[in-house]
């Protein structure tokens, strides 16, 4: 009986089942896919060493493994990159679980099959890499439900080495990636307004370097450098560490003066509070709980012969 489930399993069908759209977002990384590959493929090589002798004498044979999630109420994160991996790796999938699916029980979502050395030995940078995905899609989606106006997005604060991983899980789970990295947009923040002197200033001078096409974003503490950086031209406007009512008042302002600017709210920003920040002239809430937040999310594979 296991051996036709096997066969099945993988058995190509000619039925085309609808593209997930979580598909499509991985398909518009491009190069950022093959980056997360080499990054797996490199994990693994570390944690092979010189060579996994406990797994060697097994390196002839093949085996069935079965993936566990023991951990319910999360979000799946990192299917379709962990069935690229296994590719890469000659390991046939198939996860019953997408990208961006809320998971309520514990239980097997997904199968691998292929051969015995090269199964055991990717395991754990499996592993590890779903748990991570599905923690950070999982709060993503904690703070997604509570917004009704604005969009909850990441920061650059992820675990190094993840950032990435973290970014497309955010994508995962209903929220925005932000910046990838320093070139992605223009901005200014806190400590370029020491240093530059002034909100006026500092626009002034990324303008004479910057494309018309890049966006200019700047990070303001109070309602004068707040209207100051929309009067200079600014494409976001980021309030940082205010409270939920200076928020609202600096925020209408900057909306009465230019509705196309887009106001961000940062700084303190929970679980608990993130809802007081949903203000309707607010359109976008960054907090570094996304991807650092602690909720683990325990998974384990287990091999059949």
């Amino acid at each position: 009986m296991r051996q036709k489930v096997s066969k099945l399993l993988f058995l190509k069908t000619s039925s085309k089942k609808p593209e997930d759209p979580f598909s499509k977002c991985l398909k518009s990384w491009g190069d950022n896919v093959e980056k997360l590959l080499e990054i797996l493929s490199s994990h693994v090589r570390e944690d092979e060493g010189n060579l996994d002798i406990a797994s060697f004498p097994l390196r002839n044979t093949t085996s069935r493994a079965t993936v566990f999630l023991k951990t319910e109420n999360v979000v799946a994160s990192g299917i379709e990159l962990a069935q690229r991996f296994l590719e890469k790796y000659h390991l046939k999938s198939i996860f019953h679980v997408k990208d961006g699916e809320f998971i309520p029980k514990k239980g097997a979502i997904g199968e691998i099959e292929g051969n015995t050395y090269s199964l055991l030995l990717i395991e754990r940078t499996l592993l590890n890499t779903l748990s991570l995905m599905f923690s950070t899609a999982t709060v993503t989606r904690r703070f997604a439900r509570k917004l009704k106006h604005a969009k909850i997005a990441a920061t650059r604060k992820t675990i190094p080495g993840f950032s990435l991983f973290q970014k497309l899980a955010v994508m995962h789970g209903g929220g925005d990636t932000h910046r990838f990295n320093l070139g992605d947009c223009v901005m200014i923040k806190d400590n370029h307004l020491k240093l530059y002197g002034s909100v006026e200033k500092a626009i002034q001078e990324v303008k004479k370097i910057s494309s018309f096409t890049r966006k200019i974003e700047i990070e303001v503490e109070n309602m004068e450098d707040a209207l100051k950086a929309v009067e200079m031209g600014a494409d976001i406007v980021m309030l940082d560490n205010m409270s939920p009512e200076m928020v609202e008042k600096v925020s209408k302002k900057i909306k009465e003066m230019n509705p196309n600017v887009v106001v961000e709210v940062s700084g303190g920003i929970t679980e608990e509070n993130v809802s007081d920040y949903d203000i309707e002239t607010v359109d976008v809430i960054s907090t570094s709980r996304l991807t650092l937040s602690e909720v683990f999310v325990d998974l384990s594979l287990e091999i059949q012969r």
